[in-house]
């Protein structure tokens, strides 16, 4: 090699290694603070009842705003509701893919589909999973919401994580997941529910 072609080697290097620490700890403020004290536990004629997240758990994920709600609607049909928010401004901490979380509890995941819903103009490009603990059988619908938009895959999750680095958008996350029982009754209600709280969700996220 000669030293032209050794000194655009280490200027390339250089540059490489200087914005891979760029990337890494440049964070761009946060879209918004959020939180969710004004969020409804009452719509339509579904009532809601807040959860407590267990604290090491809030430890690990570091979220800005957590809820976590169950819903039961006047037939006594139940639909578990939990959202986060992690701030582009947080140094750790982010949703934890539901992929690895649900094995560690003990669901085996017998089923991955996906499963478009349908939000206002537009369609949410969800997952859903079939759940089997025992004898008790669920299903989860989840997706991330980032600044590039929503997927429920983790790889492109991932690529939308390293888009907003590379262009220096704020790194604002949040993670929505439903849970009902698996049979027709529920499925419907499920959907019902859907339709109804999704526009709460978005409204309480500064996501464009």
């Amino acid at each position: 090699m000669d030293k032209k072609s050794f000194y655009i080697s280490i200027v390339v290097i250089s540059i490489t290694f200087i914005m891979t620490l760029f990337i890494k700890f440049y964070r761009p403020a946060s879209a918004g603070d959020v939180n969710f004290d004004s969020f409804p536990l009452e719509i339509g004629d579904w009532k809601g009842t807040k959860e407590e997240v267990d604290p090491e758990v809030l430890e690990i994920l570091n979220p800005q705003a957590i809820i976590s709600a169950t819903y039961i609607n006047s037939d006594g049909i139940s639909v578990h509701l939990l959202f986060d928010f992690f701030s582009s401004d947080a140094t750790f901490g982010g949703p934890h893919s539901p992929r690895n979380c649900l094995p560690g509890s003990g669901w085996i995941i017998t089923e991955t589909v996906s499963n478009d819903i349908k939000n206002a103009n537009s369609v949410i490009p969800a997952g859903r999973f079939q759940l089997q603990l025992n004898k008790s059988t669920k299903v989860m619908d989840f997706w991330y919401i980032t600044h590039y938009g929503e997927t429920a895959n983790d790889y492109i999750f991932k690529l939308y994580e390293l888009m907003s680095a590379l262009t220096f958008k704020p790194r604002d996350i949040a993670f929505v997941r439903f849970v009902s029982k698996d049979d027709p009754k529920s499925l419907k209600a499920l959907e019902e529910f859907q339709t109804l709280i999704l526009k709460e969700i978005y409204e309480h996220l500064p996501f464009e």
